[in-house]
C-alpha cells in the first residue's frame, strides 16, 4: 500500500465538487418530500437489494427498476447535463410529479450551495449559498438554477488548459467532462473513452477528441505540445490544399482541352471519334466541318443582312411618304375649314384660317399629286394668291371679303372630298407600315440567328489554338513548379513539427509518471500476484492497461482503475478534474463478484488509511445490485433500495408505463 500512497497528492483536502444531499419532492413543501439521500466525501454506495430466493415474485423479485440509474440521472440533472437520457427522465417525472422537483446541496470549491430544480422544464428553479434546504421554494434568491449551473460550468472549466481542441479549435465544455466523470450505464464500461452510449458527447471527432479532453483536464497537455498539435493540424490542411492545387494545375490543360473539344463537337452533333484536325488537306475532321459550316453560315448571314437593309429602307421610305401625306392632309383640312367658314359667313374664322394658310408660302417639299416641288405646283400657287388677297385686302374692302368668302364656300365640297381621300390614303399607308415593320423585325431576328450561327465555332477554334500555344508553355510549367515547391516546403515543415512532437511526447512529464505510478500501485494492490498497470495518455483506445488477459472482466477493471487513478490524482494543483466520479452498476458490466468486492475494499482501505475522516479529496458514488462486502454495509451505504415494497423504491412507488423499467 505504501508504494501507492506515496504517489498520492495532498494539494487539496476536499474535492472541487461533491454532493452533500439530494432531496426529491412531489410538491414544493416539506410535507411532500419523497426521498432524502445523504452523501459524504469518499466512497458512497447505493445498494439495490435483491430479495431472498422465493420471497418475492414478478417485478419485486429483482433489484432492477428500483431507481439506481434514475438517481444517477438526477445527480447529472443537478450538474446541468443536457443529455437525452436526462431530458427523458425529467419529462417522465414531470408526468408523475407535475409540481415536483429535486433539491441538491452541492459543495463547489469549498463553498456550499443549495440548488432547486423542477421537473417542469419551463419552470425556473433557484439557487442560493449555504446548505439549508428548508423552504427553498419560497426563498428569494439572487440566482436562478440556470444561472447557477452556467457559473458552475465556467468555474469547473476555468483551470482546463488548453481550453480548446488544438487540431479543430472546438471548445472543451463541461458536458464533455460530465460525460467522463458520470459514466452512462448504457456504455457498459466497454472502454475508457466510451462515455455516452448512442447520443454521443458532441465532440467533433469521436476517436481523437476524448483523449485530448482527458489530457487537458488532467493537465497533461502542456502549452508547447498544444501549439505543435495545432500547428500540425494547420500544416496538414495547407498541404492538402497545396496538393489539390498542383493536381488542378496538372489536370487543367486536359480539362480545358476536353471542354473545348466537347464544345466544338456539340453544336454540329459531330461524332466523338472524328479527329479535331486531319493529317492531310483532304481528310475529314472537326476543323474542316466547322470551316465549311462557318462559310455556309457566313453566306446565309450575308443574304439576311441584305434583306434586312432592304426592309429597313422600305420602312423608312414609306414613313417619309406617310409624313408628306399627313402634311398634305393637314393643308387640305385647312382649305376645307376656310371654305366651310366662308359658307357659314363666319368672318372671324375665315380671317383666322386664312392667316394660318398663308404660312403655306414657306412650304417646302414635294407634291405627290403633281410629282413636282410645291414651289412649282400651280394649284398651291393659286391658293396662296387667294389667301394673300383675302388676308391683305379683305380688311379694306368689305365687298372683296364677301366675294372671297363666297368663292371659298363654293370649293367646300371639293375640299371635303380631298380630305376624305387623303384619310383613306393615310390609313392604307399606316397599315402598310405595320406590315413592313413586322417583316423588318422577322428579318432582323433571322439575321441575328444567322449571326450567332456564323460566330459560334470560330471563337472555339481560336480558344483551342490559344490553348495549344499555352499548354506546356513556360508560364504553365512555372506555375506547376511553384505549386510543387510549395507542397514540398509544407511537407518538410510538417515532418519537422511531427518529429518535434514525437520527441516532446517521448519525454514523459512528471504528471504522466505520477499517474502511471498510481495506476500501477492500484493494480498491484488489487492483483498482487504479479500483475502491473500502465498509463499512456496518448493511447486513443486504452490509456490505462493491465498486464493480465482475462476477457471483459479485466477490460471493465481497466476503466474503473483508470477513473479511480484520475480521481485520486485530482487533488494535484495541475489537475482540473472535479474529484467527483459516478459509476452506475459497474459490476453488471461482466465483472466477477470477487474482483468487484476486492475493488470496493481497496477504495475503502485507501480512504481509511490515507485520509482523515474530514479530508477525503474525492467523492466516489457507485450503484450496485451486488451486495457490498459485509464490512462496507454500514455508513458507506448512503441509500438502500428494495423492490419488495413501494417504500423501498426511489420514488416511493412504481410508475404506470414502461419508463420505470428502463431507467432503473
Amino acid at each position: 500500500m505504501e508504494e501507492l500512497t506515496q504517489h498520492l497528492p495532498t494539494d487539496r483536502r476536499h474535492p472541487r465538487l461533491w454532493f452533500e444531499r439530494l432531496v426529491i419532492f412531489s410538491e414544493p413543501d416539506e410535507a411532500h418530500v419523497v426521498r432524502t439521500v445523504p452523501f459524504h466525501r469518499g466512497l458512497n454506495l447505493v445498494w439495490a437489494k435483491e430479495p431472498a430466493v422465493g420471497r418475492a415474485h414478478g417485478t419485486r423479485a429483482a433489484g432492477h427498476g428500483v431507481g439506481k440509474t434514475s438517481l444517477c440521472l438526477l445527480l447529472r440533472f443537478c450538474l446541468g447535463e443536457p443529455s437525452k437520457a436526462v431530458t427523458e427522465l425529467r419529462d417522465e417525472l414531470f408526468g408523475e410529479f407535475a409540481q415536483g422537483g429535486v433539491i441538491a446541496v452541492l459543495h463547489v470549491d469549498g463553498q456550499p450551495f443549495t440548488l432547486c430544480r423542477y421537473f417542469n422544464a419551463h419552470k425556473e428553479g433557484v439557487a442560493c449559498a449555504g446548505d439549508d434546504t428548508a423552504d427553498i421554494w419560497t426563498r428569494i434568491t439572487e440566482s436562478s438554477d440556470r444561472a447557477f449551473l452556467k457559473k458552475l460550468a465556467s468555474d469547473m472549466m476555468s483551470p482546463v488548459s488548453p481550453p480548446n481542441i488544438p487540431e479543430t479549435g472546438q471548445a472543451i465544455e463541461w458536458k464533455h467532462v460530465l460525460a467522463w466523470i458520470s459514466r452512462d450505464q448504457g456504455s457498459r464500461f466497454k472502454s475508457f473513452f466510451s462515455w455516452r452510449e448512442g447520443e454521443g458527447t458532441g465532440l467533433q471527432r469521436g476517436r481523437q477528441d476524448p483523449p485530448i479532453v482527458m489530457r487537458s483536464v488532467l493537465g497533461l497537455l502542456d502549452h508547447a505540445e498544444s501549439q505543435l498539435m495545432g500547428r500540425i493540424a494547420t500544416l496538414e490542411q495547407d498541404l492538402e490544399q497545396a496538393k489539390q492545387k498542383t493536381a488542378e494545375l496538372l489536370q487543367e490543360p486536359v480539362l480545358i482541352k476536353r471542354r473545348i473539344e466537347s464544345s466544338l463537337r456539340a453544336p454540329g452533333n459531330l461524332p466523338s471519334d472524328l479527329p479535331i484536325r486531319a493529317n492531310d488537306l483532304f481528310g475529314d475532321s472537326v476543323e474542316q466541318r466547322i470551316k465549311s459550316a462557318t462559310e455556309k453560315s457566313a453566306a446565309v448571314l450575308e443574304q439576311w443582312e441584305s434583306r434586312h437593309d432592304e426592309a429597313v429602307q422600305a420602312v423608312a421610305d414609306l414613313r417619309a411618304t406617310l409624313k408628306l401625306v399627313k402634311e398634305e392632309r393637314a393643308r387640305a383640312q385647312g382649305q376645307y375649314d376656310l371654305a366651310d367658314a366662308g359658307r357659314r359667313k363666319d368672318e372671324a374664322a375665315f380671317r383666322s384660317i386664312g392667316s394660318q394658310l398663308a404660312k403655306l408660302t414657306q412650304l417646302a417639299g414635294h407634291c405627290e399629286e403633281g410629282n413636282l416641288p410645291f414651289s412649282q405646283c400651280r394649284h398651291i400657287q393659286e391658293e396662296m394668291n387667294r389667301l394673300q388677297f383675302s388676308n391683305l385686302r379683305d380688311a379694306r374692302d368689305r365687298k372683296s371679303l364677301e366675294q372671297a368668302m363666297a368663292e371659298s364656300a363654293g370649293r367646300a365640297s371639293a375640299a371635303l372630298a380631298r380630305v376624305n381621300d387623303l384619310d383613306k390614303k393615310i390609313a392604307a399607308l399606316a397599315e402598310n407600315e405595320k406590315s413592313l415593320d413586322a417583316t423588318r423585325k422577322r428579318i432582323g431576328f433571322a439575321k441575328r440567328t444567322a449571326e450567332t450561327e456564323a460566330n459560334k465555332w470560330p471563337g472555339l477554334l481560336e480558344e483551342l489554338e490559344r490553348w495549344e500555344r499555352s499548354a506546356g508553355s513556360t508560364e504553365a510549367q512555372i506555375a506547376i513548379d511553384a505549386s510543387l515547391e510549395r507542397s514540398a516546403q509544407i511537407e518538410q515543415e510538417l515532418n519537422s513539427a511531427r518529429t518535434r512532437l514525437a520527441v516532446l511526447q517521448q519525454d514523459r512529464s512528471e504528471r504522466e509518471k505520477a499517474l502511471a505510478h498510481i495506476t500501477d500501485g492500484l493494480t498491484r494492490q488489487l492483483l498482487p500476484d504479479g500483475a502491473f498497470g500502465s498509463f499512456d495518455p496518448r493511447d486513443e483506445n486504452r490509456p490505462f492497461r493491465l498486464s493480465l488477459r482475462g476477457g471483459e472482466a479485466y477490460r471493465v477493471l481497466e476503466v474503473l482503475l483508470g477513473d479511480v487513478a484520475c480521481m485520486l490524482d485530482s487533488p494535484r494543483s495541475e489537475s482540473a478534474l472535479p474529484g467527483l466520479v459516478i459509476h452506475d452498476c459497474p459490476r453488471e458490466a461482466d465483472m466477477s463478484t470477487g474482483l468487484y468486492e476486492n475493488f470496493l475494499l481497496l477504495i475503502d482501505a485507501l480512504q481509511k488509511g490515507q485520509y482523515a475522516d474530514h479530508e477525503k479529496p474525492f467523492q466516489y458514488i457507485v450503484t450496485t445490485t451486488t451486495p457490498p462486502p459485509p464490512t462496507l454495509q454500514g455508513d458507506l451505504v448512503c441509500l438502500t433500495l428494495d423492490p419488495s415494497s413501494d417504500d423501498g423504491l426511489l420514488f416511493g412507488r412504481r410508475f404506470a408505463g414502461e419508463r420505470q423499467a428502463q431507467i432503473a
